[in-house]
């Protein structure tokens, strides 16, 4: 057998890099009515079968949103609600960054697991522009499938981030969107929520997405914050913090973790494994009861 130079693509040619056994799973997804619950799962068929305790625990992310949305317009700053000029009643409380922001930190349901910037740029305009900044944010590949939520999410959004713009009650001139992702992978519910924001003195809140979204504009470009966070259903915090915490107490699980700092500190967590086995470790390194 040859012997692997220092080069590394030499050096990579003897490893495996790809298991076969492993392989990702696809999954199918689909929105609700707004765009504001994705469901995904990776069960196949046209309607797969999802157990009945999994759809009680996405049925508390729809009671969570309307609750969430229904305090987002009660505390809803002036002129995010009313009536417009041909008299059509609006709403853009839901897209209040600040008043969204507060309910995730206070909440207990989410936990930060990634933000990250997308700069999006686009030629188009109207349904194609809307569509191809979702897909963009949310990382979707929808081939050439139609996302029907999109134009009006986006044109809501960008009418939401014109008005806090112009609102001199609004502290931060920021504009936001949150989405539920609700899991089913290979029998359990994973739900995750994305909560999309952008700074409403961007030029594309007075072009594209703004009032005149559907304006044809030659380019736009448009910088997007996204924070992912897990959602822990209030149930799922009901059901198994006390297990949690009576596994933390458990007095061996202590032990064990001692044994732990003991090897930390630089011993071999003999006298903390004493505790547990009952047997210590002599200077000749056997083990006497």
């Amino acid at each position: 057998m040859p012997t692997p130079t220092t080069n590394y693509a030499a050096l990579s040619s003897y490893i495996n890099t790809q298991d076969p056994n492993n392989v990702e799973l696809k999954k199918g997804f689909v929105f609700n009515e707004t765009g504001n619950i994705m469901m995904s799962t990776t069960a196949t068929g046209s309607n797969p079968i999802i157990e009945s305790d999994v759809q009680k625990c996405f049925a508390e992310v729809s009671v969570f949103f309307a609750a969430m949305t229904r305090a987002l317009e009660r505390a809803a700053i002036s002129g995010m609600t009313g009536v417009d000029r041909d008299g059509n009643s609006y709403n853009y409380s839901m897209y209040d960054y600040e008043s969204m922001k507060k309910i995730i930190d206070n909440s207990g349901c989410f936990i930060q697991v990634n933000e990250e910037d997308v700069n999006f740029e686009t030629h188009t305009f109207g349904m194609d522009f809307s569509k191809e900044l979702l897909e963009a944010v949310l990382g979707l590949a929808t081939g050439t499938g139609e996302l029907a939520f999109a134009q009006a999410m986006v044109s809501s959004v960008g009418k939401a981030g014109f008005h806090i713009g112009e609102n001199d009650s609004s502290n931060t001139k920021k504009v936001a969107n949150i989405i539920f992702v609700c899991e089913y992978l290979l029998g359990m519910p994973a739900i995750s929520a994305v909560v999309i924001t952008a700074d409403c003195n961007q030029e594309a809140f007075k072009l594209n997405i703004g009032p005149c979204w559907s304006v044809e504009n030659n380019k736009t470009t448009l910088k997007i914050h996204k924070d992912t966070y897990l959602f822990v259903t209030p149930s799922f915090i009901k059901s198994y913090s006390g297990d949690i915490i009576a596994g933390i107490d458990d007095p061996q699980f202590e032990q064990l973790t001692e044994i732990f700092d003991n090897y930390l500190a630089g011993g071999d967590g003999g006298q903390a494994m004493e505790g547990i086995t009952g047997t210590t470790t002599n200077p000749t390194g056997t083990k006497t009861k």
